[in-house]
């Protein structure tokens, strides 16, 4: 299907009057190999070189020098045959702004179909279809692309693509703006389009839990494939991951050490199934069938601040679409919240109604005691204390360098020019960025470091609340670890109160301090990390439940349900061994807690 040989690729950079200026070696001599039906996975830091990689699959780009072989086209030399490589290599791109241009659900689906020829009579099947292969119900198809999630225009984009029927799907970071039960929903199907009509996947992500499901792992650094191999290969150099700024999946972590404390007896499993069914083939008399779910246990905080974020019985809808409904709650001075759900419940809209961005239909507002929906309320005075990254950090850059755009905000704020100076150098410093990047034209920079000069364009005007929205989308784990440290910092150190949308369910469990979660619009839960999360997975697990099932089929169910990776990897493994009879606890967050769970449950002495 896809045979590339010496790859090269530069980007070059030149003046208003053509002179070079400056390049970048992107791809230095890569080889790579897909046959017809394989599922290969391509993984590396920001700016190792993947999406790059990924258009040139797509005859986006066109490589310096090397070999390109797409369905037996030459993809370099055969000009005219450009059309005929992109029927067969689809590609979803990790911004769905970029490759969306519709106005209507589904007029963005059929499009793409459209333009390689499909007969109009059938684009209205082949949209359906897709829809549904994406994980979007069919009343979406008239929806206004504008009134979209930022996860659900990800999943019309998807459906684009699906439409098409590419014999290869590119996947350049699809599922990094999805929530963990809508990621894996697509994943799935991805997997069943590999395995069931022999597509072939090459799948650019950051996500490592997602390489499991690849036959085979490429790892670029530096523009180089620096590693290939199997997954049992790939896993088995952590310090050579590490090198390449990423690291092993978590569910490897959790195995390895399993497999120390004497839990198994090998090592030979990569997913939640794997690891219970090796257990309990080891353990069998430790597991009985009268065990039930263990019920949660009630520690919700409730806040009464005078000095903080009071959501009052908030009301908002898009046209005749609701989104949020009765939404009350508070946050106190000091805190590190997140706001947790699926893709589409209102978390973005929510935040945007905290500093007055929208108006609410009903409801109020109040920071420090200031009714935000008040029009009689000084909404600049109120803004001043409120920072507000977005979820794209590119829609809020627009000046020519990055030293510009950070002093932007402090210049408006009516304080000193030695003064706007100062704060903007403190905060680009304090974000991490080295003293080369000030003059650095915007469009130079990585995804990760446009995220952290966004992030500082805000803390030069030094909030008191920082809201920030899907920091972590779209990061290598080098760059997450960065990032949720900025964050402990300014939390910590800096005293700043952090709102935090996030679909990383991970890091959300070991950063925040409480956890708000919503769904279908409303708060249904809110506390510690360990009750919010398995609160919800209760709630799921009780409308799951159908007449005329037996027990164990429910609970197999329940088990390979997308909506278990709604829970952090360790209270996944710990509640499937609930499930499948083991009395151990779930309610923890913490790995080596759960670890001591089920070494305990098992009757067997901590070693170590």
């Amino acid at each position: 299907m896809i045979k590339i040989r010496d790859l090269e690729f530069e980007y070059y950079e030149r003046d208003n009057e053509e002179n070079l200026t400056d390049m970048v070696n992107a791809i230095c001599g890569i080889n790579f190999d897909a046959k017809k039906g394989d599922f290969i996975a391509v993984a590396g830091r920001n700016g190792s070189g993947k999406s790059t990689f990924a258009k040139i699959l797509n005859r986006l780009l066109i490589p310096l020098e090397g070999t390109v072989i797409i369905g037996g086209i030459d993809a370099i030399n055969d000009d005219d045959k450009a059309i005929e490589i992109r029927k067969k290599v689809g590609m979803v791109f990790q911004n769905p702004d970029d490759q969306i241009i519709g106005s209507i659900v589904s007029e963005d689906v059929a499009f793409g179909a459209e333009n390689i020829g499909v007969p109009h009579e059938k684009l209205w099947d082949r949209v359906c279809k897709a829809l549904e292969q994406a994980g979007l119900d069919i009343y979406m198809a008239d929806k206004k692309i504008n009134e979209l999630s930022g996860g659900e225009k990800q999943k019309v984009a998807v459906a684009g693509v699906l439409a098409m029927k590419p014999e290869c799907i590119v996947l350049d970071e699809a599922t990094s703006m999805l929530d963990p039960a809508s990621r894996w929903e697509l994943l799935r199907t991805i997997k069943e389009l590999n395995e069931k009509l022999n597509i072939t996947i090459v799948m650019i992500t950051h996500n490592m839990e997602e390489l499991i499901l690849a036959d085979y792992i490429y790892i670029m650094n530096m523009g180089r494939i620096y590693m290939r191999g199997r997954r049992e290969t790939i896993f088995d150099s952590k310090e050579k991951l590490e090198k390449a700024g990423l690291e092993c999946p978590l569910i490897i972590d959790i195995r390895d050490a399993l497999y120390e404390q004497g839990g198994i007896r090998d090592k030979n499993a990569f997913s939640i199934s794997e690891l219970v069914g090796k257990v309990k083939t080891l353990y069998p008399d430790k597991f009985t069938f009268d065990t039930k779910l263990m019920t949660n246990r009630k520690e919700i905080e409730k806040f009464n601040p005078t000095d903080a974020i009071l959501i009052n019985h908030l009301n908002f809808s898009y046209g005749k679409k609701n989104v949020l409904n009765d939404v009350s709650f508070s946050i106190g001075s000091g805190e590190c919240v997140a706001i947790v759900g699926n893709t589409g419940v209102g978390k973005s809209t929510l935040i945007k109604l905290i500093p007055g961005l929208l108006t609410s239909d009903e409801g109020t507002v109040y920071i420090d005691g200031i009714d935000v929906m008040d029009r009689a309320s000084d909404l600049r005075k109120i803004r001043r204390k409120i920072g507000l990254v977005f979820q794209y950090p590119e829609q809020q850059l627009f000046a020519k360098n990055v030293y510009e755009d950070v002093v932007f905000g402090p210049r408006n704020m009516g304080i000193s020019e030695v003064e706007a100076e100062k704060r903007a150098y403190e905060a680009i410093n304090l974000m991490g960025l080295t003293d080369d990047v000030y003059d650095m034209p915007l469009s130079k920079l990585s995804g990760g470091q446009k995220r952290r000069v966004a992030m500082a364009g805000v803390l030069a005007m030094k909030p008191k609340y920082l809201i920030l929205d899907e920091p972590l989308a779209g990061l290598d784990p080098e760059g997450r670890h960065k990032m949720l440290e900025i964050i402990k910092s300014l939390h910590e150190e800096a005293g700043i109160t952090i709102v935090m949308v996030s679909h990383d369910i991970e890091s959300v469990a070991e950063y925040a301090d409480r956890v708000i979660a919503l769904d279908e619009g409303h708060v249904v839960c809110s506390g510690k990390p360990a009750y919010v999360f398995y609160e919800m997975f209760l709630r799921q697990h009780e409308s799951m439940k159908k007449k005329n099932v037996s027990d164990k089929e429910f609970r197999t169910q329940i088990m390979n349900s997308n909506y278990m990776h709604n829970l952090p990897v360790i209270m996944q493994l710990l509640t499937a061994l609930r499930l499948n009879g083991l009395k151990v606890d779930c309610l923890t967050v913490d790995n080596n807690q759960g670890i001591y769970n089920i070494i305990n449950a098992l009757g067997l002495d901590v070693r170590g």
